[in-house]
């Protein structure tokens, strides 16, 4: 998930942000709406109404993306998925997801329900611009509720284009695997299918600025955008594949150097030489009833001046360890996936009644990931899961 984003609050008990970039979205489109696009269909009003309608416009279009994730949300937990949060970034949304969906039906539906509320609401705003229009209303805001309509109209279409990360990418993702019942083939078809339309995309987007056409940028960042996210997911589903059927459990130091919070800084550090050096960057904390209370890194003891680390105690540098990354041995391993870890930040703690039992680490995934391929098992396959049932299960 994209980090750096600004909390928007809950919508149906699901954490909604916008990314730095929606920011410079609503100031770009407002932009555009106010200086060119609205000018042009309706002339002679004030730079200052200009504004407002563009303003407004491209508070609107924020809000559709979020309408068309948020139903990719509710259809994805009607069908037993956990939605962890929704990002609104520059060119779209991301929904995020804890698990990745176990049958093809589940895949399509949840895909296709946002391009149907962009093109939905494609049809709501070209109807409250229509009504205004034979009302005798602001031609003005007529001009605005029309570029609404078409945008998300384009928003809607544009989606359903069949490449991944697109919607028309995971349904065309979802039927392959429906009919050959092989993830990993589908994955390859659709991801690839991304990386073309993407580097189309892009090339077009070279060829309309080298022509003089400043709206080829849009075009080039778009496809630069699908290229790489659909290598990415590409990655991340082989990944996945790979570790299906383990726990976390499997794969977990049990093990590992900890770091007692009521340590100084100084006596930790010590220990760390005295035994050959760190095994980690990162080690949990515990405090006396061994119970993980979060994180410390070489980096956060180093950042404490060496005349203090005689008094200060590890516990009030140690990093408070995010909920979805404290988890119990009977975890699936792919659960974990879908937020990579950082070097020298990040841990998987796994407890066991409430006390740390072990934990996993970047290295420990792609330790887990080679051995996996050197054993010859297949990566991704999940026969049976895709049979052709499977398109009709579980209705929304």
């Amino acid at each position: 998930m994209m980090r750096g984003t600004i909390p928007l609050g809950r919508f149906g008990g699901v954490p909604v942000g916008a990314h730095w970039s929606a920011l410079i979205g609503v100031v770009l489109l407002g932009q555009l709406l106010a200086m060119t696009v609205l000018p042009m269909l309706v002339p002679g009003r004030s730079a200052a109404t200009y504004w407002a309608a563009g303003g407004a416009a491209a508070l609107a279009f924020i809000l559709s993306l979020l309408a068309h994730e948020l139903a990719h949300a509710v259809v994805a937990r009607r069908n037993g998925l956990e939605v962890r949060r929704i990002t609104i970034w520059l060119l779209g949304g991301v929904a995020e997801f804890a698990d990745r969906p176990q049958r093809a039906g589940m895949q399509v539906r949840i895909a296709l329900v946002g391009p149907m509320v962009s093109l939905v609401l494609a049809g709501l705003f070209a109807a409250a611009s229509w009504l205004t229009v034979g009302s005798g209303g602001s031609a003005l805001v007529a001009a605005t509720l029309s570029w609404l309509a078409s945008i998300n109209l384009m928003l809607g279409v544009f989606n359903l284009l069949p490449g991944t990360p697109l919607d028309g990418g995971r349904v065309l993702h979802g039927l392959i695997w429906w009919r050959s019942g092989d993830r990993e083939r589908a994955t390859r078809i659709a991801s690839g299918a991304g990386q073309f339309l993407g580097a189309l995309l892009a090339g077009l987007g070279i060829l309309l600025v080298l022509g003089g056409r400043g709206d080829g940028l849009w075009l080039l960042l778009v496809g630069w955008f699908l290229a790489g996210v659909a290598a990415g997911e590409r990655r991340h589903e082989m990944v996945a594949g790979q570790v299906a059927g383990l726990r976390v459990g499997d794969v977990m130091n049990r093990e590992p150097q900890v770091a007692p919070g009521w340590w100084t800084v100084q006596a930790f550090v010590d220990q760390l030489m005295t035994h050959h050096g760190p095994q980690h960057r990162v080690f949990p904390v515990v405090d006396l009833q061994g119970q993980a209370t979060g994180v410390v890194g070489l980096a956060d003891l180093a950042a404490v001046a060496a005349p203090d680390r005689v008094h200060v105690p590890v516990r009030s540098v140690m990093r408070r360890q995010p909920a979805e990354l404290v988890v119990g041995e009977d975890t699936p391993l792919e659960k974990i996936l879908s937020r990579p870890l950082v070097p020298g930040r990040d841990l998987v703690l796994v407890e066991r009644d409430g006390r740390l039992a072990g934990l996993v680490g970047p290295g420990d995934l792609a330790r887990t990931v080679e051995l996996q391929a050197l054993s010859g098992e297949p990566a991704g396959r999940t026969r049976g899961q895709g049979s052709p049932a499977s398109l009709g299960d579980r209705g929304t």
